[in-house]
């Protein structure tokens, strides 16, 4: 097998580590950065001691706290406008998936005329950006790792991604303290949907043994921490060993890529407002017993990740069975509603099957399914 790797990004992990980042922006040249964050993160402190730590390293912030969940187009355009307009020369995000993903939507932006639409899909030739610094507050999407950023088409109503050089962040700054103050329910969704990257990397079309190695261990992380998270926020080892499997799991995926769970979870996200690890999360147990067809050996390998053995002569739909079970027990045990509890309708969850099948993720998908199967998965998922 011919195999390629993207680059990775330089980290600086430890409690504290934030207290760093002027020194590492200057360190990279800058001297006025935009800060990207939501305005709920700014009642933490969180942004306020990033900013003084950044200016007491002589560094000038400016800061953009109107970060939307599930970024609109819109939004990172006005994001980017204010950024020229500041004549930035680095870019720092704080907060979720969100903050990182409009930072590097700001970062495409900040050289290349807009609309972000134009570059959806795969854009090896777009101008160069600026320093960006990624500072994660959630173990989930680990997009400060990533060349990808995600965003939601307003006039199309869908999500969809940019994957470009100009997306991987310069440098990823881990500080497992800033995520103590997680609820339960954060901290399962953000958790799950580094799981999911896990497992659908692991499982896809573009495996290798590189992305191979970091799922495994990402889903062994989260198989033994999430629970102890879920239950005690305040216990750091929980914190840092789920910091650490998002981040591998980020590194996994970026370079394997997801398939038909992330799509469902397009879809889903982008029809019935569900948030993405949730999504990621109802889809996951069905999306599995699916690959174990074809992926029958790795398959096994998540039940293994999660302490489960199977007979060595067990046959893929005996192993991809255990799976869904394994998966869906879990999931439940970290209080993740299905569909139905939800409140969305049997016959509007099935109507979105074609919409799943345009998903860019479904092309790498181990192998190829119909609406019809897609509508069966969800079927299937809606009551579980």
């Amino acid at each position: 097998m011919i195999t390629s790797y993207e680059q990775f990004v330089p980290i600086v992990m430890g409690c504290g580590s934030m207290l760093r980042t002027g020194l590492k922006v200057r360190e990279l040249g800058c001297k006025k950065v935009l800060v990207t964050h939501g305005k709920n993160l700014k009642k933490t402190g969180y942004v306020d001691i990033l900013v003084e730590n950044l200016e007491s390293a002589g560094i000038k912030a400016v800061c953009f706290d109107g970060v939307q969940p599930d970024p609109p187009d819109t939004m990172v355009e006005e994001a980017a406008e204010f950024a020229r307009k500041e004549k930035i020369d680095g870019i720092v995000a704080i907060g979720g998936g969100s903050s990182m993903d409009t930072a590097k939507a700001i970062n495409v932006l900040i050289n290349n005329e807009p609309p972000i639409i134009q570059y959806l899909g795969v854009q090896k030739n777009l101008n160069p950006g600026v320093p960006l610094i990624c500072i994660p507050t959630t173990s989930g999407t680990g997009s400060e790792v990533t060349t990808m950023t995600v965003i939601t088409c307003t006039s199309l109503n869908k999500k969809d991604s940019v994957l470009s050089p100009v997306c991987l962040p310069t440098l990823a700054i881990l500080d497992p303290e800033l995520t103590l103050g997680l609820s339960p329910r954060m901290t399962a969704i953000t958790a799950l949907d580094a799981l999911a990257h896990a497992v659908e990397s692991l499982t896809g079309g573009q495996a290798n043994p590189l992305s191979d190695a970091l799922a495994r261990e990402a889903i062994r992380l989260i198989a033994k921490w999430l629970p102890v998270a879920y239950n005690d926020g305040s216990n750091i080892k929980a914190r840092e060993n789920l910091m650490y499997a998002s981040t591998f799991a980020g590194m996994a995926f970026t370079n394997a890529l997801v398939h038909i769970g992330h799509s469902i979870a397009h879809v889903l996200g982008a029809q019935f407002d569900i948030p993405h690890g949730m999504a990621c999360a109802i889809a996951m147990p069905e999306v599995i017993e699916y690959a174990a067809k074809t992926e029958t050996e790795k398959v096994k390998m998540i039940c293994e990740c999660f302490g489960i053995e199977i007979d060595e002569n067990a046959d893929y739909e005996i192993i991809g069975a255990t799976a869904k079970k394994t998966l869906r027990t879990f999931i439940k045990s970290v209080g993740i509603p299905n569909l139905k509890e939800l409140g969305i309708s049997l016959e509007d969850t099935l109507n979105i099957a074609p919409l799943v099948t345009q998903d860019s993720g479904f092309a790498i998908a181990p192998y190829r399914i119909t609406a019809s199967k897609v509508a069966e998965m969800l079927k299937s998922a809606y009551d579980a």
